[in-house]
């Protein structure tokens, strides 16, 4: 499983939003311009392929139930209209009557480290200590940075910035290049088994922070300028992740997800949700727009989900690596209509899904 904390999480209380994508609500701040959006990723969906591509990764981990539709979908060309038909013709949507929807985003955290301390990378980042047990809670955070047990010591991975560390556990996998320039993936593994406890949150509490202005880079320069309060506030979140290193040979892919993917996620067709909600290996259907308030829709694919995913109408869409996957990924908060597009015939799994005609 890897773990997604979206942006929006870090102010947990408040964040959400109306499902109309034409406006944007008071209770979602407006943001600065990001970099350049590709024109593939503004408006209407028109690289469906793509989506189509990403349902094909889900396949090997579906059941068998789900098998004849994996082998029309590898039948079908790989073009945008084919896909568009494809999931037309094999798909009822449906909508899940869950308030206010939104959407937040997640990204591959791109960070220096090393395989022994240094004067800046100084703060281990652990495997799974073998003294954890699964479901039970494991030392705090707290007790974790001032008094690790001899088990976690033996498990200590690497040595990174701590801003860095925790911005890791955040989105839950990163690349990470060590001093020779190599590169080496750590992808999540498990948790101390606290509760998630929002530090853009307890910024925003304190008056350090105004709301409007909350993101992941507002907290970085927060800590930047008060680095003698960094381990009071990272420590007000008792929630801690430990990883794994990726030894995949498909290690230049995305990270595996919860469905651990051979293939990895797909950079705006992977998506983490409720699985309490939405069986994952399900197609959707996205409507929101990026922090501009440019609009779009796209076909996504539900192969991950974190802790702090939680709601009927909830997704935390993947944004690949890199500065623009960066950026969004601290920046979106917004509405979202979500539709789930579920096989023709088949008896749906939840009753609180609602059939809804395609032209509404």
């Amino acid at each position: 499983m890897i773990k997604k904390l979206a942006a929006c999480l870090l102010v947990l209380a408040g964040c959400s939003s109306s499902p109309t994508v034409t406006q944007t609500p008071a209770s979602v701040p407006m943001r600065a311009k990001v970099h350049s959006l590709p024109a593939t990723l503004i408006g209407e969906d028109h690289q469906q392929q793509e989506a189509l591509q990403a349902f094909l990764n889900s396949c090997p981990r579906l059941g068998m139930h789900w098998q004849s539709l994996c082998w029309q979908a590898q039948r079908t060309a790989k073009t945008p209209t084919a896909a568009a038909r494809f999931f037309q013709q094999n798909f009822d949507e449906y909508e899940l009557d869950g308030g206010d929807g939104l959407l937040t985003g997640y990204m591959e955290a791109q960070l220096r480290c090393s395989w022994r301390p240094t004067a800046r990378l100084n703060y281990p980042v652990y495997g799974t200590p073998s003294d954890l047990r699964k479901g039970v809670p494991y030392l705090t955070r707290r007790q974790i940075e001032t008094a690790p047990s001899p088990a976690l010591q033996r498990s200590v991975l690497m040595y990174c910035d701590k801003f860095d560390a925790y911005s890791l556990g955040v989105q839950g996998s990163g690349r990470v290049v060590l001093p020779d320039n190599s590169t080496v993936k750590l992808t999540y593994a498990t948790k101390n088994n606290h509760g998630y406890t929002s530090i853009g949150r307890v910024l925003i509490d304190a008056g350090e922070v105004p709301r409007e202005q909350m993101s992941m880079q507002a907290i970085k320069r927060w800590v930047q300028q008060n680095p003698d309060r960094t381990d009071w506030l990272f420590q007000q979140n008792e929630s801690y992740v430990f990883y794994d290193i990726d030894r995949r040979e498909e290690a230049h892919v995305g990270p595996p997800g919860a469905m651990a993917l051979k293939a990895g996620l797909t950079p705006y067709r992977s998506v983490a949700v409720d699985a309490q909600h939405i069986p994952l290996g399900t197609p959707l259907k996205i409507r929101s727009q990026w922090p501009d308030r440019t609009p779009f829709s796209r076909v996504v694919i539900a192969q991950d989900k974190g802790g702090a995913i939680k709601g009927r109408v909830r997704a935390d869409l993947f944004l690949g690596h890199g500065d623009l996957a960066d950026e969004l990924a601290g920046r979106l908060q917004s509405p979202l209509d979500l539709r789930i597009l579920w096989p023709k015939r088949w008896t749906t799994p939840s009753r609180e899904w609602m059939r809804v005609d395609r032209s509404s």
